[in-house]
């Protein structure tokens, strides 16, 4: 395990400090199906959510992308969060693209949930998320 200091030591280890980001590639996705990412822990209080997202499909509306706040027990809430900025979903050569970036100050977990409207399978080509203090 690469640790913070670029060793593989386990005293070099940063034990339960958030992750700021992460990416998945190829993720398969029934028809219909919805896909959940490992709840995102929100280090900084004042920040922000940038999710990117690209699956193949034949129109815009084939992926919704959605970011909940998740309680204390990592249990996602009913209501989802509104991006602040979004761009998306585009549909174009087969693949459908979403990038948005959420507000998540005083948020202390989210869940990133990606839903494929398709009548199909399709692949989740690539999600990526981080987390960044706001400016």
């Amino acid at each position: 395990m690469p640790t913070a200091a670029g060793g593989t030591a386990a005293s070099e280890w940063v034990i339960g400090a958030p992750l700021n980001k992460a990416m998945s590639k190829n993720v398969p996705i029934g028809a219909g199906a919805t896909v959940t990412s490992a709840i995102v822990e929100i280090g900084p209080s004042n920040a922000e959510l940038t999710v990117d997202y690209e699956m193949t499909g034949g129109a815009s509306s084939d992926l919704t992308v959605s970011v909940y706040p998740c309680k204390s027990d990592g249990t996602p809430m009913g209501v989802s969060l509104t991006p602040i900025r979004s761009v998306g979903p585009t549909q174009a050569a087969g693949v459908v693209s979403y990038s948005a970036t959420y507000d998540v100050s005083g948020l202390y977990k989210v869940q990133i949930q990606g839903k494929n409207s398709n009548a199909s399978a399709q692949t989740i080509n690539e999600v990526s998320w981080r987390v960044t203090n706001q400016s």
